[in-house]
């Protein structure tokens, strides 16, 4: 998930096309079904993985694309953030794009990034339909057409340069995705949008409030707490010009209402996983002793009619990494609180044209 920064311009590859199942991975019985696929486009190709709920769809399902960090895959990513038992529950789609990893090196040279990155931080991946924005975009309506999403509830989330590339997303295509999650995040345009204009202005004449998901951990030296509070600020911004055209305070820079969560835990020094592990880094927590979950501040941002178009969550004393994470894939951290969950319902509060929609 390391940032990494690199320069110019992405050559096209060829022709328009979409290809079905190139592997699967077992699930037990009733938990659905988890395959990869590929894409291929003008703007490039990518394989992802497909989960799909168990049992029969009714009616439109929503759908959650997930992009992943650097140095982590796909499938890494899917077991991190849970998500795929998420969707078993709820019954939603999850698309977890993988970007192609070039080794020893990165867009422009090459279609990818040498360590799995997504390319958030090149100017020729921030635009709409251009570079991998255009790219995952195709990908995400072509998995939508297929499996019969809700045009109206299809959501993108990511982690690290995963969120970055989110953030762009939303800002780019905010008639395709109805909110953004960002777990360790920053603002558009290479965290340069300070008052959220230019992502008004990505949004063009498509603008609309887009309702976003925010986690940062206090102890992130890799994504610090300045990095998550302007990008607060920059999309409250966005969302504040998209309402009305105008930047006025029509959408507050202060929250309707904040809650602390687990402060009266007594840590047990020593009783907690320091997350000694490769591609990772440590987990404070585990440290400390806190057990089950780190303290965390949530904060909601609403509409001029009480509609949420912003949740905030802060972890306290937390590092990079996904929390409540099993295993010991990269930046995982097994201390909560659950924001996949978390970010899951505030997705399901959300819809384009829906109740907070202007």
């Amino acid at each position: 998930m390391t940032r990494v920064r690199m320069v110019a311009a992405c050559a096209a590859l060829a022709a328009l096309l979409y290809a079905g199942v190139a592997a699967a991975t077992p699930t037990p019985a009733g938990t659905g079904s988890f395959t990869q696929h590929s894409y291929v486009s003008t703007l490039g190709s990518r394989t992802y993985w497909l989960y799909l709920p168990p049992g029969p769809a009714h009616g439109l399902r929503p759908m959650v694309v997930y992009l992943h960090g650097c140095n982590e895959t796909a499938q890494q990513t899917a077991a991190a953030s849970h998500f795929n038992e998420i969707a078993a529950k709820h019954g939603f789609v999850v698309v977890y794009p993988q970007q192609n990893v070039t080794t020893g090196s990165s867009a422009p040279l090459v279609d990818g990034n040498g360590i799995g990155c997504w390319n958030w931080f090149l100017p020729q991946d921030q635009s709409r339909d251009a570079g991998e924005p255009g790219l995952l975009a195709g990908l995400t309506r072509t998995v939508a057409a297929a499996q019969h999403a809700d045009p109206r509830r299809i959501y993108v989330e990511g982690v690290s340069a995963g969120a970055d590339m989110a953030v762009i997303l939303g800002a780019t295509y905010p008639d395709l995705f109805a909110a953004v999650g960002v777990v360790a995040g920053c603002a558009y345009a290479t965290c340069a949008d300070a008052t959220g204009e230019l992502t008004y202005q990505a949004m063009g004449p498509r603008a609309r409030v887009v309702p976003m998901f925010i986690e940062n951990g206090t102890a992130d030296t890799l994504n610090n707490m300045g990095m998550a509070g302007g990008l607060l600020s920059s999309w409250l911004g966005a969302d504040d010009l998209a309402d009305d055209g105008a930047l006025n305070g029509s959408i507050s820079r202060a929250p309707a209402d904040v809650t602390n969560n687990d402060f009266d835990q007594t840590p047990r020094p020593g009783g907690g996983d320091a997350c000694v592990h490769n591609d990772s880094l440590t987990c404070p927590g585990g440290v400390i002793g806190f057990q089950h979950s780190y303290p965390y501040t949530v904060m909601t941002y609403d509409d001029s009619h009480g509609c949420a178009v912003l949740q905030a969550w802060v972890i306290h004393f937390m590092e990079h990494a996904h929390p409540d994470a099993p295993g010991d894939g990269p930046y995982t951290d097994p201390l909560g609180p659950d924001v996949s969950a978390a970010s899951y319902d505030f997705f399901s509060h959300q819809s384009i044209g829906g109740r907070c929609e202007r």
